[in-house]
């Protein structure tokens, strides 16, 4: 790439990105090969360990006071530790200069539950130049060491600003009072297009409603069959004979226990809520098995392949 192509492609001077694992090391490695930003730095606990190893950014530091000035500031730590940091962000304005401040949250509960916590004036200010993001991309691999420049590549991001109250297909309603200025969300909106993403906005009260369909309620399906198969007569030899759908299938049930753990129990209200609706299809293909009624399981399944070959329509642009 020449200077003049990454003049033209240049959005920030400087990236902050506070957690350095899978998520934030590919943001990092995708918007330098990408030439989005001048500078990359990060924070992390472990910030020893991968400042000799870490190839994504300029420099790694242990402390948020080591970066009090940076264009975009992106929160990509643990969920269980979200809340804490903004916090501090916010009540801290005036010792950093962070124009623009994003989290990657999967869930946004207890995102939402500090917001409201914020003392008035601060949560005003915060506001003004906090969107939060939620990339629809990941691995069942964690950590800094699989992370990739592609990893972003045709998927969806999710903006939210806590201004946005409701979503439709042509146009969303904006609290204009307790939003960014349009400019902040078009630059960041550039940022998630830059790294590969198609955007989307929707509302912040309702992501994590969405988020327990599209991805945590699989998951735990995932997590139970994987469970199940770990025990069953056939776990070794399943290993190694099984089909190309047996393997896709479980692709995520290998997701790091630990993050999904935290990402459950955020949004269990929702989980649960599905499981108990999902439970109730899955008792009438057991029922229709236990009858040995042909007509109904072929209705059942019809159903479910014509929304799955509707899903394969849809391509993110390039």
């Amino acid at each position: 790439m020449t200077q003049i192509e990454r003049a033209l492609i240049l959005i920030f001077e400087r990236i902050l990105i506070l957690g350095c694992g899978l998520i934030g090391s590919s943001l990092a490695a995708s918007a330098r090969d990408c030439g989005l930003a001048k500078e990359i730095v990060g924070v992390d606990n472990k910030y020893k360990l991968m400042r000799e190893r870490n190839p994504f950014f300029d420099e790694i530091s242990g402390s948020l006071k080591s970066f009090e000035e940076a264009d975009l500031c992106v929160i990509a730590i643990p969920i269980e530790g979200v809340p804490a940091v903004v916090k501090e962000l916010a009540n801290n304005q005036g010792q950093s200069n962070y124009d623009l401040i994003t989290d990657v949250a999967s869930s946004k509960k207890s995102l939402i539950e500090v917001l409201d916590e914020l003392k008035q004036d601060s949560k005003r200010a915060f506001l003004s130049k906090f969107i939060s993001s939620h990339p629809l991309a990941g691995s069942e691999q964690g950590g800094w060491e699989n992370a990739s420049t592609n990893l972003f590549d045709r998927t969806i991001c999710l903006l939210s600003t806590f201004g946005m109250t409701s979503v439709s297909d042509d146009n969303s309603t904006e609290d204009e009072e307790i939003s960014p200025p349009r400019q902040k969300v078009a630059r960041l909106e550039r940022f998630w297009q830059g790294v590969g993403c198609r955007v989307e906005h929707f509302p912040l009260q309702e992501h994590d409603q969405l988020l327990s369909v599209i991805s945590h309620f699989p998951h735990l399906l995932a997590f139970s069959v994987g469970a199940f198969m770990s025990s069953s007569d056939y776990e070794n030899i399943s290993k190694t004979i099984h089909g190309t759908g047996f393997k896709d299938f479980t692709r995520i049930s290998a997701a790091p226990p630990g993050l999904w753990t935290d990402i459950l129990l955020e949004n269990r209200e929702y989980i649960l809520l599905n499981s108990e609706q999902w439970l109730e299809s899955y008792k009438e293909f057991i029922c229709a098995l236990e009858k040995g009624d042909k007509e109904r399981l072929v209705a059942l399944i019809s159903q479910s392949s014509i929304w799955r070959n509707g899903l394969r329509k849809f391509k993110p642009p390039l």
